[in-house]
This record gives structure tokens, sequence and C-alpha cells, in this order.
């Protein structure tokens, strides 16, 4: 049943698809932080090592510190760096975000933006 061409080709069907709607729904999400959310600097209080890719990319549990117009947030998240990322965040131990207005703690990094 399973070395049947139609099962094989609606397998390779369904993953295609994954792989579609995860880019979009990345794509959406990028958008939404650069369209509603607002850029700021923040200051990185600590940062882990937690795992690399393949590609030499490194990835890092970091907390971060930044101020909205009411008040200092601290938030935790994961994301990979490139080391060319690495090199820009470690210079000041600073590093770019967007954060939404009405929920601070959902973040997106943007070390790419940084001079």
């Amino acid at each position: 049943m399973f070395d049947s061409p139609v099962v094989t080709i609606s397998i390779i069907f369904i993953v295609c698809m994954g792989v579609f709607l995860y880019c979009y729904h990345t794509g959406v999400v990028h958008d939404k932080f650069k369209k509603e959310g607002i850029r700021t600097e923040a200051k990185i209080l600590s940062k882990e090592k937690i795992g690399a890719s393949g590609t030499g990319n490194t990835r890092f549990r970091m907390v971060v510190e930044f101020t909205t117009k009411n008040e200092t947030i601290t938030v935790t998240t994961k994301r990979y760096f490139t080391p060319e990322d690495l090199i820009k965040i470690m210079r000041d131990n600073t590093v770019v975000l967007y954060y939404l207005p009405q929920d601070p703690q959902q973040i997106l990094l943007m070390p790419s933006e940084m001079e």
C-alpha cells in the first residue's frame, strides 16, 4: 500500500504544503511586527548558548530589557544568530527589536538592522 505512487505523491504534496504554510505564517508575523510594532534598542541582560545549526548559526536564550512609553519590560526569547549578527550585538551588548504596543511581551529581534 505504501509503495503506491499515489501515496508517495500525496505525502510529498502534504509536506510541501506544510512548508509553504509555515513560511507564509512566518512572513505574516514578520510583516505584522514591522507594520504595527515599535522599534527600539534593548539591553541584553543575559544570554545562554542552547544550540547550533549545521550552517554555523548559534541559538541563544536571551533575557532582554527595553523601555516602552509607560514601563520597563524584561522578556526572555530564543533565536538563532549568524556570526555577523553576534558581532553586532556583542559590540554594545544591545539588540534592535520590535514590540507590539498592545502586548510588549511579544517581540521580534532584528540584529540585522543594527549598524
